[in-house]
């Protein structure tokens, strides 16, 4: 009996082993996989929807563009003729006879340049007015020859100034096609002018530029429920405009404005179904994503019959070295590591008695600093100056004779606070733009001084120069500075030294710039000294 109650021990024990080493099996490795799956399906199809809806709304925007350019030719020649006062002298003259009107109507394009305009253009475009001195013909038109136009009955119940009108107009050939008009009230001198501009934008070449994107997915420009144009079956130009139905499935919805005419683009997305696609475009990945999911298993069991014993010394081991390799690699980013080693430079060429390059290290140590370790955005100028003679003793090691320089601040304005790097961003740019591409020796002025209200910062050079619009456009840039500039080419430094001068000082800082090709470059800033003080 002791025999069996040994071996049925042995076999409960063998049993709860097995089932131990199942639900271990379960939990740390069919689940894990399962959820792994899970994941990474789910994130697949979830990066595949994201970039199926970045993709329809750059299409979206691309669209926008194309039609707000395609209606933009309309609006200039409508914002040239509102605020001309020639134009409204000529619109609500009285005339004496016919040909009195006739004498200045020629008189009046030949001064306008308007049939130019129009033949380069290609738009068409009449002047309605309420005038019954004129005679009815060509470009101008009595204000009663509009009243049962459709166009005309929107353009008064909507009330606004200008504005689209999508319908449609007999052509040469007597057919009825769509039309897109613009129109325009020409009210600037006088409030209560019924005179308008009409401008027909031909629907055909608009639809056309659409249809020319060739993306993937359909697209509707929609006016509430009707289709105005698509790059698909909805943009005949003989036929009339279609209403939204039901069978159109929008992906992706985005409303604009052009001109006052609220618009909607709808994107149909061409691959409704996003799982299918992706099993379609990416199976190869399925494939090896089964492969590991069916020899995982088999792996990881050999593993846990082989390895459990080394297992936690193992990890003891990865750890370790783990943590080796961070240290080294903090070490190597650590800004420290850079200036501990540029001082070991200097200290060498101390000792060979090479005290130029050592000065040099000194002065590039200092720069490096500053650009990274950067706590604070605010510094003392006393500070930016330091910044400056180090960032100029290179300069001049680079350029020799080539380069001299002059800088003269007043005691009062050391302790006045600036953003850092501003002073020097102007500085540099002397140097870059006025000095580096004169052949003769150049000098650069730093000037600051305070008369209690005002601090003025002047950096001169007696470098290049610029002509009068290249002056004119940088300065432009410095006082208008704003974040969209940074996207652009061309003195971005000096665009954000200006950009944060302005928010320290609550837009109250000013500058002015004064250039003369073959003499040189001078750049004045004023700052309230009241948005100097204070940051310490």
């Amino acid at each position: 009996m002791a025999g069996i109650s040994s071996k049925f021990d042995k076999f409960i024990e063998k049993a709860n082993t097995k089932r131990k080493l199942v639900l271990f099996y379960i939990a740390f490795i069919i689940i894990p996989i399962i959820v792994v799956d899970t994941l990474i399906i789910s994130g697949v199809y979830r990066a595949e929807r994201d970039a199926r809806w970045h993709m329809m709304e750059n299409e979206a925007n691309a669209i926008n563009f194309t039609f707000f350019n395609q209606v933009d030719q309309a609006a200039k020649l409508g914002n040239a003729l509102y605020s001309s006062l020639y134009v409204d002298d000529f619109l609500n003259q009285e005339y004496d006879s016919n040909l009195d009107y006739f004498n200045a109507y020629q008189k009046f394009f030949d001064d306008t340049l308007l049939k130019l305009v129009e033949g380069q253009s290609g738009l068409k475009f009449s002047i309605y007015l309420d005038n019954d001195t004129i005679t009815n013909g060509g470009e101008f038109q009595k204000l009663s020859q509009a009243y049962e136009d459709d166009w005309y009955k929107y353009m008064e119940a909507s009330k606004r100034n200008k504005g689209l009108y999508f319908g449609r107009r007999k052509a040469a050939d007597g057919k009825t096609q769509r039309t897109i008009y613009y129109f325009q009230r020409l009210n600037y001198y006088n409030a209560d002018s019924k005179n308008f501009l009409l401008v027909l934008i031909d629907y055909a070449t608009c639809a056309d530029v659409l249809s020319n994107l060739n993306y993937e997915n359909r697209a509707y420009v929609c006016d509430g429920e009707k289709i105005i144009m698509s790059n698909s079956k909805y943009s005949n130009v003989n036929k009339d405009y279609d209403i939204k139905s039901d069978e159109i499935k929008i992906a992706y919805s985005q409303d604009f404005q052009v001109y006052g005419q609220e618009l909607t683009i709808d994107i149909v997305d061409t691959k409704n179904n996003p799982f299918i696609n992706i099993l379609k475009g990416k199976w190869y990945q399925f494939i090896l994503l089964i492969v590991v999911n069916l020899t995982l298993p088999i792996f990881v069991s050999h593993l846990m019959s082989t390895a459990y014993k080394n297992k936690l010394k193992e990890q003891e081991i990865v750890v370790a070295r783990k943590n080796a390799e961070l240290l080294a690699l903090q070490s190597q980013i650590n800004p420290h590591f850079l200036f501990n080693a540029l001082e070991s430079i200097r200290m060498h060429s101390l000792l060979k008695q090479e005290t130029e390059t050592s000065e040099m290290v000194e002065r590039l140590a200092k720069l490096q600093r500053q650009y990274t370790e950067w706590n604070e955005d605010i510094v003392s100028i006393e500070q930016e100056i330091e910044f400056v003679e180090a960032y100029l003793e290179l300069q001049k090691y680079r350029f020799g004779d080539r380069l001299s320089f002059e800088i003269d601040i007043e005691p009062e304005c050391l302790k006045l606070f600036v953003p850092k790097l501003t002073i020097v961003t102007f500085v540099e740019n002397a140097c870059v733009h006025g000095i580096e591409s004169k052949i003769t020796p150049g000098w650069i002025f730093v000037r600051a001084s305070s008369d209690g209200e005002f601090l003025t910062l002047e950096i001169e050079d007696t470098g290049n120069g610029m002509d009068e619009e290249e002056s004119r456009n940088l300065l432009r840039r410095m006082r208008f500075s704003n974040i969209g500039m940074l996207k652009e080419m061309g003195r971005v430094g000096m665009i954000n030294a200006c950009l944060r001068l302005k928010m320290i000082s609550d837009e109250e800082a000013s500058f002015d710039l004064d250039s003369e090709p073959g003499t040189g470059t001078l750049v004045q800033i004023k700052v309230p000294v009241r948005h100097l003080k204070g940051f310490n």
